[in-house]
């Protein structure tokens, strides 16, 4: 909407008001000037008819200035409801900008305030999202670390199962224990380090068979050296799988950590972003406020400078048409005395000639 320059309004009035101020000057002097040459007629005693004459002139003069000043009045008039139309206009459209961006500023610093809440939040989410991604990980590690000590473990127990099971064979296939003394005592030494109580028993069995070897007990040894590996292997079976098991949870539970805190990340790049913008908006509303009140405080001048001018020129014209209808009711009795002082001259000479 375009605005109403205040400055435009009064260079605009000050042109009017020195146009009518002329005008009245002028009016009142040439009336007045008229008035002294019809009360130096009358003074003079001049023709009455050269009186009627003037004072109709004078009547005329007035009712045309009157005329004049009727169409002066209602130009103004129109261009006065007109100004006062778009100031009242743009007054009311600045009311409206002014409420629309309050709301703004006060719908904005409320969004930015929970954006500012909500970042807090997230950061911390965030934190406790990467801390418990670290204690899961450290857990995972451990339980990785300890599946590869028990699976070394048991491959050095099956490993020295199958060396015992090697020299029980010889044994029992007439090899002489003297030949195959250091390997026994090699792999007696590995099993009794082991402190496991599924090898006590072979232990023992191994222990009497250095000193007495017969089929009876190597028999015997074997079948347990079946044993003890068959539960090794399926022991250590079952720690694979469990390795396994925890291995795809991890993998799991790791990928739902990621993607949270890939969620947690982008939801606070947007909350920081949004509060920039949040800041701007403000800023440009805070500003934009400014100048829609200032527009609104000049523009409610410019109305009350037009209102104050219209109000001058009414009292203005009313007056000067007043001060006309008193300087024709003047005239008009002049008109009435001089009819009736025709009329009685006439009256009088028509009855001296009557008489003589």
């Amino acid at each position: 909407m375009a605005r109403i320059i205040p400055w435009l309004l009064l260079e605009q009035q000050e042109v009017r008001v020195q146009r009518k101020c002329w005008l009245k000057s002028t009016r009142i002097h040439s009336g007045n000037s008229i008035l002294s040459v019809l009360q130096l007629q009358l003074a003079t005693g001049g023709p009455v008819g050269e009186i009627q004459i003037l004072l109709n002139n004078i009547a005329s003069q007035l009712n045309g200035d009157q005329k004049k000043a009727d169409k002066v009045h209602e130009s103004d008039t129109v261009a006065f409801e007109k100004i006062i139309a778009d100031l009242e206009q743009e007054i009311a459209y600045h009311q409206t900008q002014i409420v629309a961006l309050s709301n703004l500023r006060d719908s904005t610093t409320e969004a930015l305030g929970e954006a500012e809440v909500e970042v807090r939040v997230v950061t911390s989410d965030i934190a406790n999202n990467e801390k418990s991604f670290a204690d899961e990980q450290a857990t995972r590690n451990s339980q990785h670390e300890t599946w590869v000590r028990k699976d070394a473990e048991h491959v050095d127990q099956i490993d020295a199962i199958d060396e015992a099971s090697k020299i029980v064979q010889h044994l029992q296939a007439g090899v002489a224990f003297a030949q195959l003394k250091s390997r026994f005592e090699k792999v007696q030494a590995k099993l009794m380090e082991s402190k496991h109580a599924l090898f006590k028993p072979l232990i023992n069995a191994l222990t009497q068979l250095a000193s007495k070897v017969d089929n009876k007990s190597i028999i015997k040894i074997l079948e347990l050296l079946a044993q003890i590996r068959q539960q090794l292997v399926a022991s250590r079976a079952s720690l694979l799988a469990t390795e396994e098991k925890q291995a795809a949870n991890w993998e799991v539970q790791s990928g739902h950590l990621t993607e949270e805190h890939k969620r947690l990340v982008e939801r606070k790049a947007f909350l920081e972003n949004s509060i920039v913008q949040f800041k701007v908006t403000i800023q440009e509303a805070v500003e934009d406020l400014e100048d829609q009140t200032l527009f609104l405080e000049d523009a409610e001048d410019s109305l009350a400078i037009q209102e104050r001018w219209a109000a001058e020129q009414e009292a203005q014209y009313e007056a000067q048409t007043f001060e006309r209808e008193q300087q024709l009711e003047v005239v008009e009795r002049l008109q009435e005395v001089l009819t009736q002082k025709v009329s009685a001259a006439s009256e009088f000479l028509q009855i001296r000639e009557e008489v003589f």
